[in-house]
């Protein structure tokens, strides 16, 4: 039997119109007041489940579409984030993958822009080498590809070096005491921790062995 409509009630959740659909004397769902006027709903109307799906999903979109923009007006997000957090929220798959899609065809989701203002963002606060941004970003689930792509734009040899010099520069008193193969490790394990490469890190350390010679090294 095709359940019919034998009320529609008006309701405030939240501040927010929504609609409480009764199907035989049974409250069946509540929708939004956009999902109600799209699909045109009124009492002794007759839905089938192909119809009552439709109508489910529409809402539950449209809902899931609402927290993600709220997550998003918080801060940027990638779409694995923004997937995660609809899940804890409960929301089916397919919705997840409709509102992504809608999030992404309007530029809202941006993993490459996202990427670049994190790697700037980073490396404004703080010198660190192209190793641990690569972590970060397959942390954060950006595509391995587009991490890639994105790390290639800093990818400059010269500037690794140079942040990496400045950090030990700057730490240089609490290895100056040390003895030198002490202090050798203790620079490579700081600046491999800190994202830099091999090569650059033993550039780096020799120089400020050569920049900073005392009598113990």
């Amino acid at each position: 039997m095709v359940p019919t409509i034998t009320d529609i009630r008006t309701e405030r959740v939240k501040r927010r119109r929504v609609r409480t659909i009764y199907f035989d004397s049974e409250c069946a769902l509540t929708i939004t007041e956009e999902t109600y006027l799209r699909f045109g709903l009124s009492v002794g109307q007759a839905l089938d489940a192909v119809q009552l799906h439709d109508i489910g999903l529409t809402d539950g979109i449209a809902r899931a579409r609402e927290q993600a923009l709220r997550l998003l007006n918080y801060r940027m997000r990638t779409r694995k984030e923004l997937e995660q957090r609809l899940r804890q929220k409960e929301w089916s798959d397919e919705i997840i993958t409709q509102v992504i899609k809608r999030l992404e065809e309007s530029d809202l989701i941006d993993d490459k822009r996202f990427a670049r203002l994190w790697v700037d963002e980073r490396l404004r606060l703080k010198p660190v080498g192209l190793n641990l941004l690569r972590r970060e970003l397959r942390r954060k689930g950006i595509d391995p590809d587009t991490a890639e792509s994105v790390l290639k734009e800093y990818d400059d040899r010269d500037d690794e070096v140079t942040r990496a010099y400045a950090l030990l520069h700057h730490r240089y008193n609490q290895y100056a005491e040390l003895p030198p193969t002490v202090a050798r490790r203790r620079m490579t394990g700081f600046l491999a921790r800190r994202g830099f490469d091999h090569g650059i890190i033993y550039h780096v350390v020799h120089r400020i062995f050569d920049d900073f010679k005392e009598p113990n090294v």
